[in-house]
């Protein structure tokens, strides 16, 4: 009697134990999806962020320089986002 009663308590454990890892796993796809994204959007404005002032121009304007060199921190501030 009694192995049959452990044998049921182990077995609904094991089931939960199925479920909450499942669904640790799908937790975890989601946020790797989500950093891989993140990533990918970081990449993209540092590249857009370059094409822009290739040549300099924008940096080397004194009208524009002081939003430029403002726009670069916030890109280096995003830089440290990476995934390397």
């Amino acid at each position: 009697m009694i192995w049959i009663i452990s044998t049921t308590v182990l077995t609904i454990i094991l089931i939960i134990g199925i479920f909450v890892l499942r669904n640790m796993l799908r937790k975890n796809e989601f946020m790797e999806d989500f950093i891989v994204r993140q990533d990918e959007a970081v990449n993209s404005i540092s590249e857009r962020l370059q094409k822009i002032d290739d040549q300099g121009i924008f940096e080397s304007d004194d009208q524009i320089g002081w939003f430029w060199k403002e726009m670069m921190k916030i890109k280096e501030a995003l830089d440290e986002f990476k995934l390397r």
